[in-house]
């Protein structure tokens, strides 16, 4: 039983997530597996992609979640996205969470 199985029934994936984040197709990776992301990974595709367990996916979800809900400040939270599929997502993302967001190349220092 993972963390968030055994916490409050609130947090647990219902079947109608499930759905949607299949809908949105949340669970296709990219071909390129990485040892970090080797436990995350479900199964592969005809094509070679990779599937993304969704119940794992989810008790990231909710880690994150919970770590931006315990911010006294949303502004505070940099949300950052490399990718240009990404910079829609994390920019509505912002808007609704009131956190700060990054788009595009983020070079730190």
């Amino acid at each position: 039983m993972t963390a968030v199985e055994s916490g409050s029934k609130v947090l647990r994936m219902k079947e109608s997530d499930a759905q949607k984040l299949l809908a949105m197709r949340c669970h296709i990776g990219t071909r390129n597996q990485s040892s970090a992301m080797k436990k995350y990974i479900y199964g592969r595709t005809a094509e070679g992609s990779h599937i993304i367990d969704l119940h794992m996916m989810w008790e990231k979800l909710i880690l994150a979640a919970r770590v931006i809900a315990a911010v006294e400040n949303p502004k505070d939270v940099c949300v950052c996205s490399s990718r240009l599929y990404g910079t829609r997502a994390i920019y509505k993302f912002s808007q609704h969470v009131g956190t700060s967001f990054h788009g595009g190349r983020f070079i730190p220092g």
